[in-house]
């Protein structure tokens, strides 16, 4: 299943009791409620929810039918919201999402591109953020060698990064500063 409609309203008032908050860069109804099939670390078919900017969502949709098909694993796809809007809680339990009004890693008061829905986090224990030594999630530790293959690793120039990247996206596997390996965002058109 791949569907993308309007966020509905249980989700809608979670959404404004734990990820969004008034000055957010994005109104909650400029947002789209993704519902993903994927596999999961079991190989079972499953489904999840992404939420992502409204002009994002078809492409997201795109991408993530081509991940399934070709047998990318995903652990759990589930709003941060459910994670009380915490960020280091939704990366410990490996879990893909995309909108969550915050502050950019290490940058305090600058948007994140999550608070814009314009970015996802993909398992991100197996993908961790490694900067200057400090590794988040920091159970992501074990899976530094990106040279294996981990279940739902995103390894450079994988299929997962190609396709993102064919849509315009940036992996932030290739930042030079630090490397977010479970990071893709894209940027709104100019």
């Amino acid at each position: 299943m791949f569907r993308s409609e309007p966020v509905t309203a249980p989700l809608l008032e979670l959404i404004r009791h734990a990820t969004w908050h008034p000055g957010c860069p994005v109104a909650p109804e400029n947002l789209r409620q993704l519902t993903l099939t994927f596999r999961d670390f079991k190989g079972r078919q499953r489904t999840g929810t992404l939420l992502v900017n409204a002009d994002l969502a078809d492409e997201t949709m795109r991408i993530f039918r081509d991940l399934f098909r070709s047998g990318f694993m995903i652990e759990r796809m589930t709003p941060i919201g459910y994670y009380g809007g915490n960020d280091d809680a939704s990366m410990a339990a490996n879990n893909t999402s995309a909108f969550n009004c915050r502050d950019t890693t290490g940058k305090p008061g600058v948007f994140s591109n999550h608070s814009w829905g314009r970015a996802i986090d993909i398992n991100p224990l197996t993908n961790p953020y490694v900067k200057d030594g400090k590794v988040l999630p920091p159970g992501g530790r074990k899976y530094l060698d990106r040279t294996r293959e981990f279940k739902g690793s995103i390894l450079k120039d994988s299929f997962i990064v190609r396709e993102f990247e064919k849509a315009g996206w940036t992996w932030g596997g290739r930042w030079s500063d630090r490397q977010d390996y479970q990071h893709f965002e894209k940027q709104a058109s100019r």
